[in-house]
């Protein structure tokens, strides 16, 4: 698997960003969820394509500059400002749970610069009625069950299987606690921020991918996205929970490389 090089970038007087970036080609963004940023097999397939950036949220990692944002709108133009410091005018965004709702908030606010945008299994929206889960009141064997089908799979283990060597195990639960602080600015206590007033100015070709067995966001919110995103198009994917890009990696593969290089999206498929 390519492997890629850690890179910082000053996106502003008060953000600094640790980017992940490997591959050559079009440009590609990708966001990661509130579960933190891994370089897993999905990405590393990407990387073979297209140039990734995969920046790691304010206030993980080596990313800094939190404590400065007030808000999802603060993060937003944190985004779009990383993407003046890097020089890209316009780039398909990959998002994945609370990715894939700042990508959709991206190309609401500037359809210009979004070419094209891939939410898997999307945060942003809130049904009282089917709520999804509460990933910062859930012990992490909970949270397990949730976001991959099977718990004992492959998947599941190189999620959550903590290192045997003491220190490189806290350093883990440390970046893991970091990043549910982080996440939890923009999506505690509910993830719904207004985004569902805002789906509808997305211009950008716009794929969903769900796994139709998410045990974190239920499934019937893609039909929610789907009702307020024009044009958009939904792959429910079976057999896969809420880590379906790895659950399903050769069908999320072929899915991705479709929609990004198709002049008809009606080929997707």
């Amino acid at each position: 698997m390519m492997q890629p090089t850690e890179i910082q970038i000053d996106v502003n007087d008060e953000v600094s960003m640790a980017v992940l970036t490997a591959g050559e080609g079009e440009p590609l963004l990708f966001l990661h969820g509130a579960g933190g940023l891994f370089w897993d097999p999905y990405l590393g397939e990407l990387a073979k394509q297209y140039k990734v950036y995969a920046p790691y949220l304010p206030g993980v990692g080596n990313s800094t500059g939190l404590e400065s944002i007030t808000d999802i709108w603060g993060l937003v133009l944190t985004y779009f400002d990383l993407l003046d410091a890097l020089e890209i005018d316009s780039i398909n965004v990959i998002g994945h749970s609370m990715g894939g709702m700042i990508g959709c908030e991206m190309a609401a606010t500037d359809p210009s610069r979004i070419k094209r945008l891939l939410p898997i299994a999307p945060a942003g929206l809130f049904d009282l009625d089917n709520p999804m889960g509460d990933i910062f009141a859930m012990v992490p064997e909970e949270l397990a069950q949730r976001v991959v089908l099977d718990p004992e799979s492959e998947v599941a283990r190189a999620l959550f299987t903590l290192p045997e060597d003491m220190d490189e195990k806290v350093a883990v639960v440390i970046n893991q606690i970091s990043t549910l602080q982080a996440a939890a600015k923009f999506l505690w206590p509910l993830p719904d921020k207004g985004l569902k007033n805002r789906l509808r100015r997305i211009k950008a070709p716009t794929l969903v991918i769900w796994g139709k067995q998410d045990g974190l966001i239920p499934v019937e919110y893609a039909q929610a996205f789907q009702q307020r995103i024009p044009h958009m198009q939904l792959e429910l994917i079976d057999q896969a929970s809420h880590t379906v890009q790895l659950e399903q990696l050769p069908r999320c593969l072929q899915l991705t490389h479709q929609f990004m290089q198709a002049d008809n999206l009606s080929q997707v498929a």
